[in-house]
């Protein structure tokens, strides 16, 4: 498996994958929080320590062929996940103010469990 240090392309990648048809999937954040990581069948994150890739103070970002053009993981800072997370919840909520509630609330589970 290729290690990349281009967090910001892969970053934007994984918050892109957050989406579907321009809208959050609010899931995947829930199952953020409830699984210290969220994952679909060729992209995923993780922050569990219990993970065999967890790298204290690092999320993990696993992109499986045929996402990439290879098996690729990035370690990015838990601050630089979180700020990624918190910004697409913020557009989220400007364009649906009902889910502020909701998502802030998650924003916070996903703040503490990245101990920022």
């Amino acid at each position: 498996m290729r290690i990349s240090k281009d967090k910001e392309k892969y970053m934007k990648y994984y918050l892109d994958s957050l989406c579907f048809s321009g809208e959050l999937r609010i899931g995947a954040i829930k199952r953020m929080t409830e699984y210290k990581g969220e994952g679909a069948e060729y992209i995923s994150s993780s922050f569990d320590s219990d993970d065999e890739d967890y790298k204290e103070g690092y999320v993990t970002l696993i992109f499986w062929e045929p996402a990439d053009d290879e098996d690729t993981m990035v370690y990015v800072e838990n601050i630089f996940f979180y700020k990624g997370i918190e910004e697409i919840c913020s557009k989220d909520i400007k364009k649906n103010p009902k889910n502020e509630g909701t998502l802030n609330n998650y924003l916070e589970e996903i703040r503490d469990a990245l101990r920022i």
